[in-house]
């Protein structure tokens, strides 16, 4: 690692703490208990993935971290298996975004729909640790185990720490083993954590939890069916109201979309559960199978001609207009196929699973590129049909256009004449100022001020659809 990336991590792993160090001071000043569950031992200095916590009323933190504004809530997601709220939290570090993410369940401990601990059990008994509060060991060894079962995996690490926290309260750990498993399983895993060696346990982790989780349902049958009704109320929830974003950067050829693009995603991809790129197109489809092997083989064939007359020659520079428009019946065709294909084997088929997957959907050009520049896309049709079609195109929550003087984008790509450049450049402007998600960044200048203002752009819709959302 150079010295430059190293001081780079160590910058946003000291940002990344006092994140969570102003947040925790927040919500002690507000009188809101909170304890984390796990994996604390290098914390604040090093936060490698989500926090994992439990609260009195996880739904509170929200409106007091709002109300001290230490942080800003950027994202807030039910999740399952687990009844939990999963938090981003975000704060500027220099000109850099960072992300805590806080994993919280609601009152008590509970997967899939069964309460395995009540939330009292943390929040009393919690004890200080630096400057937050943990488990006693006994009951983080018992949290650590149903959550180790429930994912149905138990490497040599996690089996470490299990012993260590056994080896500080083992009479704890055995009462609350007693109250999960039968009494020959609990001794097993008992014998485990004494002697270190979990091979046995490992082998049948999956049984372990069917036993802990028959333990509830007898104990509780009603309310589990309750929180899984719950449960799937959420889920729908997240359905009508997908925590993803779809993020379009346009602009003429030449304004660094690519490059602003992948610095967004790198930068952004701790606020969201995962990323996806696309440029132009959101599927591969059915009507562009025969389109791509036939400029495959259009492109063989140029190879092996450029190659016999000059093997030393470069490749001739693309020019997105030389194909003429096609006919005004074809091209009406082909804009209803683009609808259709877009609409239903594009978003609803693929963009918009992953939005309520909380993905972070970037798209290189959109609809309004066909709008702007019809050539390229050879549409010979009327643009008034054009732009009617665009209302019931799937619209983006977020559209950046980036922007710059025609002959500063025209120096950086040469495939239009200047005077194209312009005019493109002009309807651009034209088309993003009348939308209501749209926002114009200037992209003469260097790259990382051009993806600072675009993150700026996207995290703030971001943080206050989240804060629509929550009622705040």
């Amino acid at each position: 690692m150079n010295p430059e990336h190293r001081r780079g991590r160590l910058m946003g792993n000291r940002c990344m703490g006092k994140v969570f160090r102003d947040a925790v001071v927040a919500l002690e000043q507000a009188g809101h208990r909170v304890c984390i569950l796990h994996g604390y031992g290098d914390y604040p200095d090093h936060i490698r993935s989500d926090i994992d916590a439990i609260s009195e009323d996880a739904t509170q933190i929200p409106r007091i971290l709002s109300r001290h504004e230490t942080v800003a809530v950027v994202q807030a997601i039910h999740t399952q298996p687990t009844a939990a709220l999963w938090y981003v939290l975000h704060k500027w570090c220099g000109d850099k975004p960072v992300f805590v993410r806080l994993h919280v369940f609601y009152r008590d401990y509970r997967l899939n729909g069964r309460v395995f601990f009540k939330g009292e059990e943390f929040v009393e008994s919690c004890r200080k640790f630096k400057f937050f509060k943990v488990p006693p060991p006994a009951l983080e060894f018992a949290a650590y185990l149903v959550k180790k079962a429930a994912k149905g995996s138990l490497d040599e690490i996690q089996g470490e720490r299990l012993s260590e926290l056994y080896s500080e309260d083992s009479t704890g750990c055995r009462q609350y083993l007693a109250r999960l498993l039968p009494e020959a399983e609990a001794k097993g895993v008992a014998g485990a954590a004494q002697s270190g060696d979990w091979e046995a346990v490992r082998n049948q982790i999956e049984h372990l939890y069917r036993e802990m989780i028959g333990k509830v349902d007898r104990k509780q049958p009603l309310k589990v069916l309750r929180n899984q009704l719950h449960d799937n109320s959420e889920r729908i929830r997240r359905a009508v109201q997908p925590p993803g974003l779809l993020v379009a950067f346009l602009g003429v050829d030449g304004a660094g979309k690519s490059t602003v693009m992948a610095n967004v995603e790198r930068d952004l991809a701790p606020a969201f559960w995962s990323t996806k790129q696309y440029h132009g197109r959101a599927l591969d489809s059915p009507l562009r199978w025969t389109k791509r092997v036939r400029v495959a083989r259009q492109l063989r064939e140029q190879e092996v001609e450029r190659a016999a007359t000059n093997p030393h020659a470069l490749p001739p520079a693309r020019n997105p207009h030389n194909k003429s428009p096609r006919r005004l019946t074809l091209s009406l065709i082909k804009l209803g196929l683009w609808w259709a294909d877009y609409t239903f084997l594009g978003y609803l088929v693929d963009i918009y699973p992953r939005l309520r997957r909380s993905t972070l959907v970037l798209f290189d050009r959109y609809y309004q590129d066909l709008l702007v520049d019809p050539k390229r896309h050879r549409y010979g049709g009327p643009l008034w049909l054009a732009r009617l079609v665009s209302r019931f195109f799937p619209r983006p929550d977020v559209i950046v256009l980036l922007d710059a003087p025609p002959e500063v984008l025209h120096s950086r790509k040469r495939e239009v004449p200047l005077e194209e450049t312009a005019r493109q450049r002009e309807a651009f402007l034209e088309l993003v100022r009348k939308s209501r998600s749209g926002h114009v960044v200037d992209a003469s200048r260097p790259v990382h001020e051009v993806v600072a203002e675009a993150e700026q752009i996207i995290i703030e819709h971001l943080a206050a659809r989240t804060m629509r959302r929550l009622k705040l």
